[in-house]
């Protein structure tokens, strides 16, 4: 007569399958409550208008207000916008935002066609900033609204370095405050100048003004670097 033979189970390999699923659910968990609960990260530092200075270099700062829909939009931490000018006479636009959320930072290809402009042309680019060892990935963006034309460059300094993507400015955002890394905050750079008929001159002029900007931040707020 045949007999069957009592199926062995593996504890192992089920205790491993359970212990699998647990961290799926802990990680899912974790994701909910950072989307859920957006302002619950920690700042790196408080960003206040006296610690971004109005005098860079030869350029003097001039403050404008984005506007409280912008603030109720983002909830970011803190905005700081400005308008640089030269002795010269060129003027750029300075934006840095500090956010420690993904909801803080808005995705440039669709802020500027919503506010009427079109973008003719843009690329990723590294761009060495004067007295900054590395590189930073930086987006360039060519946009035209009604005849003006203007050049725009930015980047994301997220908790693991600087990046163009505002998708992976949000997951490493995600990412830090889920490892209670010390540095949970993400700061958004953006410049823009009026384009001229060369490229590299419009990029030159937008590094010597971070290598600037970024030098006086060293001295005030060497964190958001």
């Amino acid at each position: 007569m045949a007999t069957i033979e009592p199926t062995v189970q593996n504890p192992t390999k089920h205790m491993l399958r359970n212990l699998w699923i647990l961290l799926g659910l802990s990680v899912a968990t974790a994701a909910v409550v950072l989307v859920t609960q957006p302002g619950q990260g920690r700042a790196l530092v408080e960003i206040t208008e006296e610690r971004v200075p109005m005098q860079v270099g030869s350029w003097h700062g001039q403050r404008y207000d984005m506007g409280a829909l912008v603030f109720q939009a983002l909830r970011p931490d803190a905005i700081i916008s400005r308008t640089y000018i030269h002795p010269s006479g060129k003027h750029l636009d300075f934006v840095l935002l500090a956010g420690t959320h993904a909801g803080a930072f808005h995705n440039p290809h669709l802020c500027f066609p919503d506010q009427g402009w079109k973008i003719q042309d843009e690329h990723s680019l590294q761009l060495q900033i004067p007295g900054v060892a590395s590189p930073v990935e930086a987006r360039l963006m060519k946009l035209d609204n009604a005849g003006r034309k203007v050049t725009v460059i930015y980047w994301y300094r997220a908790p693991f370095g600087t990046t163009s993507s505002v998708a992976l400015a949000r997951v490493q955002t995600y990412t830090a405050r889920l490892m209670g890394m010390n540095r949970q905050q993400t700061f958004f750079f953006r410049f823009i100048v009026p384009a001229s008929e060369d490229e590299q001159a419009d990029i030159r002029l937008i590094q010597e003004f971070a290598g600037e900007m970024f030098h006086a931040l060293r001295q005030t707020l060497p964190e958001v670097i």
